[in-house]
């Protein structure tokens, strides 16, 4: 869906009228999406691609992101339209909860595999946890569990259309699976909370983990 700015309150909205008032119009779901997945890599992955240097907490100046995109990012041709507004519009709407604001500086909120110190908070309620790969993992994660490969964490989520759709990422034959997150905690494990939606976890061992779909 396209993206717009309240032209009364600021809000940044997914509906073309606010306050009552038509909104300003921002970018296409089309830009959104491109932008969206540019700024994950930049914050998770290759932020000296765009001559970015985050914090230990991951953390970088909205506008120095703005400028690296906009002058030093490689594809930086494609997104010459890219500002401030619509850095924060994805960070503020993104369903997942991929970034955080404060102090005029975002970050990513979790997916990273370079090294940054975030305090995620350890979720000792959630019972139920679900993971999207493809069938052709199956046999080593049913074997040796999951583990984060590249990245930090495994990342897992409280709802499955969600693990369908990561899973998706890595081919058509997509599994979801279950996890018994009281079942990783007995075994040592600690889960954290990095999103209303995303969780995380250094490991799951293969007794947690069941066939969902």
């Amino acid at each position: 869906m396209p993206v717009y700015k309240c032209r009364v309150c600021g809000t940044y909205t997914l509906e073309p009228v606010h306050c009552g008032k038509p909104c300003i119009y921002l970018m296409s779901d089309e830009q959104r999406e491109a932008l969206s997945h540019l700024m994950s890599a930049l914050l998770r992955h290759i932020p000296h691609e765009a001559g970015l240097r985050l914090d230990e907490e991951g953390f970088v100046n909205i506008d120095e992101l703005v400028k690296g995109i906009r002058e030093r990012w490689r594809n930086r041709h494609l997104y010459q339209w890219v500002t401030r507004d619509h850095v924060i519009a994805v960070a503020m709407l993104d369903p997942r909860g991929r970034f955080e604001i404060r102090d005029n500086k975002i970050r990513a909120t979790y997916g990273h595999s370079i090294p940054v110190k975030i305090r995620y908070e350890e979720d000792r309620t959630v019972k139920v946890l679900y993971h999207g790969t493809v069938r052709r993992n199956l046999q080593s994660i049913m074997e040796k569990g999951l583990v984060p490969g590249r990245r930090l964490f495994v990342h897992l989520t409280t709802r499955p259309d969600i693990a369908k759709e990561i899973g998706a990422r890595h081919g058509a034959d997509v599994v979801v699976l279950k996890i018994d997150a009281d079942c990783v905690r007995k075994r040592g494990y600690k889960i954290y909370r990095a999103s209303p939606v995303i969780y995380l976890a250094k490991y799951v061992p293969p007794e947690c983990i069941e066939i969902e779909s």
